[in-house]
Parts: structure tokens; sequence; C-alpha cells
């Protein structure tokens, strides 16, 4: 997958909640770090989630090397230089169940926010599906969360119409979307064995693109 400014910055703003009342000069200097790395390599540090990642410095590390920018790149996601842990939650499941995030640490995790409503969410669910399916027994693990409001309805059928077995969860009030700072939908954050954040990313990405592969392998392997 090449660099698409408009998928990566995610330029058409889907999902981007009306109720967002935060300087626009702020959500400016975070998609800029976003762009410059993408484009340059070029790290820039920013404090852009200040619930989550209050001294965090987006792209990669002195450590890092050229290939391993690469995978990142090739999938427009910006890396997190000295990885801060994510941030634990409790969410419902779809079937009433309570589930942390904590409780699938030791497995590498593709969280990724969305809603039936986003049609870029909608696109790439299958691909995802397919990663998880190729990957989801070497400890991969998909968490989908859903924003939707209301009852779950909506949800169910649309995870049972395309035969989704990755773990979903409901987030009708809003509170871990706005807790991870998200501004657009859909939104997706790599997180390691350790429950550290790796890198994050606006916009549908090909889930089940050879780029996707390498990545989810990659980190996998514990390198990444």
């Amino acid at each position: 997958m090449r660099f698409d400014p408009k998928v990566v910055l995610a330029s058409r703003v889907e999902g981007l909640s009306p109720r967002d009342r935060r300087p626009r000069g702020h959500r400016l200097i975070v998609l800029s770090a976003l762009l410059l790395f993408l484009v340059t390599g070029t790290v820039l540090a920013v404090s852009p989630f200040e619930d989550v990642f209050s001294h965090a410095v987006w792209g990669p590390s002195p450590q890092t090397s050229t290939s391993e920018i690469d995978l990142f790149r090739k999938m427009s996601f910006l890396p997190l230089a000295g990885r801060t842990e994510a941030a634990n939650f409790f969410l419902k499941t779809l079937d009433g169940q309570n589930r942390s995030l904590s409780q699938d640490k030791g497995n590498i995790i593709l969280m990724n926010f969305w809603a039936t409503w986003c049609p870029p969410c909608i696109r790439e669910m299958p691909a995802m599906q397919r990663a998880y399916d190729k990957f989801k027994d070497r400890g991969f693990q998909i968490i989908a969360i859903s924003v939707d409001l209301g009852n779950s309805d909506a949800v169910r059928k649309f995870t049972e119409s395309l035969k989704l077995n990755f773990q979903v969860l409901l987030d009708p009030e809003n509170r871990v979307k706005q807790a991870y700072r998200v501004r657009a939908l859909p939104t997706t954050y790599l997180i390691d064995r350790a429950g550290r954040v790796v890198a994050y990313g606006m916009g549908a990405r090909e889930w089940d693109s050879e780029a996707a592969f390498d990545l989810i392998a990659h980190l996998l392997k514990g390198k990444g």
C-alpha cells in the first residue's frame, strides 16, 4: 500500500465528531507530525493524546533500522519512539460480557475504532478478518471497538453479515474513543505483547496486503 495522504490524514474526516471542540491548530500539529514522518522519516516530538500519551514522541527511535521504518511507512503508520503503555479499559462484548484490554496482554493487538455508518470502516473489515485468520494462531488479536450510539443491534447484524469472529467491543458512550483521542474513523493502534503502543494511524488500510502481512509478521517476531 503506497503512501496516500488522503487516507493517512483522513482528509475527508469521516467520523470526525461534531462535538469535538479542540483547537484546530493542535490537530494540525499531530497531522503534520504524521505527514512529516511518512514523507521523510523525520521525528517530530508532540503530545497528541494528553490523557493517554502525555509525553509521547511520535516517529521512529534513533535505533530503528531503515527496513523497520519502511514496514510502518508502507502501511502509513506513525510509530511511537519510547513506547508508552496503552491505557487499560473495560467494555462490553456483543454477548454482554465485560472485557478489558489487559486480558489480551501477551498478544500483538490491532485495536481499531470503527462504526457501522463509516464507509471506510466497512470496506476494511473483510481484509481485517483475513489478516486475523492468517495470524490468530501466532498470537495476533484484533479488538474492534464500535463507537455506534444506542443499542448493539446494528453492530451485531453487521458482524454477523460479514462473519467476523475477532473481538468486537462496544463503546456507545465514546469514553474509550475520547481517552485515545480518536478524531476520525477508522483509527487504528498497534500494541505489542507487553501492552505498549507501537504505532498509530487514521484511515482504512488493506489488511490483507503483502505490506500488512509483513508488518504483522515483524511485530509477532518481537522486533517491532
